[in-house]
């Protein structure tokens, strides 16, 4: 039983509600099959794998998988109302995390307990904190530094420190609705905006893709404005196929007319104002005009910090560019 139930870095506990929804469903269905299933579905079998990296099933030969009867039992041992409950919570840590992953580059710790009393209100700091801490390594998107949670990568060469004392400087936290978690959960991206259909709806006219296709290019897009692509060099990048998700280019995607790429540049710049992204806290464009101008009418004036970081809705040549990049709009986007 303990080859099974004792783990160097989670206890059994742990191990279950660190499960997320589609590993838990794959458990459940093991449960109820005494002898064991044979899978033949490929998702189904890289689930199996999953769990059975946690040590909860056994993956014989022929795609057969059981569930031990030494798990069985202590599984048994510990279910009850307050360990579904737990997993429930943890699994909402998650989406906190992957939501705070793609609209914050370094958050505070009432951050993070802003986005969790979305669903659990009443859950205190402590208690998130030890979800998090107890959370598998592969789950945590974000590192403990100078008591804040920053971003992994943005560690490096303390860029955190650099985002948040040069481009954020005392923006408020956008605190996104549970839609949009679970969206940006699922998505990696706000693809329910109306800018980000709109999108959406052209590729898949024009191109002649399925929804899902056309989804996960959005979702490419929208990761070249929270990279700070220049528009010109992410048309080509659309143009060329590259995508997040494919280790090789995917097929080209070529416009047959000018008026077709016209179309497509409007439809990115629409889109691009309509991400909330990192470097705003994930407050998006239109937003970020009003929480500037709020903050210069109570200033009486703008200040160098703050003209930064405005983004008006016609753009001059020595204005920030829109994309977030910091730079003046003609030594950005606006070289094309």
């Amino acid at each position: 039983m303990e080859e099974y139930i004792s783990n160097s870095y989670m206890d059994f506990e742990d191990r279950l509600t660190a499960l997320g929804e589609s590993e838990m469903a794959m458990f459940r269905f093991l449960l109820d099959k005494p002898a064991g299933v044979i899978l033949t579905v490929g998702t189904d079998k890289i689930l199996a794998q999953l769990l059975e990296r946690e040590g909860l099933v056994l993956c014989e030969p022929g795609d057969k998988v059981i569930i031990p009867e030494e798990v069985r039992t202590a599984y048994e041992e510990v279910r009850s109302d307050e360990l579904i409950l737990k997993w429930r919570k943890r699994n909402w840590m998650y989406k906190c995390i992957e939501a705070g992953k793609y609209l914050y580059g370094v958050m505070t710790y009432d951050a993070l307990k802003d986005l969790f009393a979305l669903r659990y209100p009443a859950a205190g700091i402590v208690e998130i904190m030890e979800l998090f801490d107890s959370t598998p390594l592969y789950n945590q998107w974000f590192t403990e530094r100078d008591g804040k949670l920053v971003l992994n990568g943005f560690e490096k060469d303390d860029y955190y420190k650099y985002l948040e004392q040069q481009i954020q400087g005392d923006l408020p936290f956008y605190v996104p609705t549970v839609a949009e978690v679970e969206e940006l959960y699922e998505q990696g991206s706000l693809i329910s905006r109306e800018s980000h259909q709109k999108m959406k709806a052209f590729i898949e006219e024009t191109f002649g893709c399925d929804p899902g296709t056309a989804a996960l290019k959005v979702h490419d897009l929208y990761e070249t404005v929270n990279n700070h692509m220049r528009v010109n060099d992410a048309v080509e990048a659309f143009i060329n196929g590259g995508t997040a998700h494919d280790e090789e280019p995917a097929e080209r995607f070529e416009f047959e007319s000018d008026e077709e790429r016209f179309r497509f540049t409007e439809l990115y710049i629409e889109m691009s104002r309509d991400c909330r992204i990192r470097d705003n806290r994930g407050h998006d464009y239109y937003e970020m005009v009003a929480i500037m101008s709020k903050r210069d009418r109570n200033s009486g004036g703008t200040s160098a910090k703050n003209s930064t970081q405005v983004r008006r809705v016609k753009i001059g040549r020595n204005d920030p560019c829109p994309c977030g990049s910091g730079k003046k709009y003609k030594n950005c986007c606006g070289r094309s």
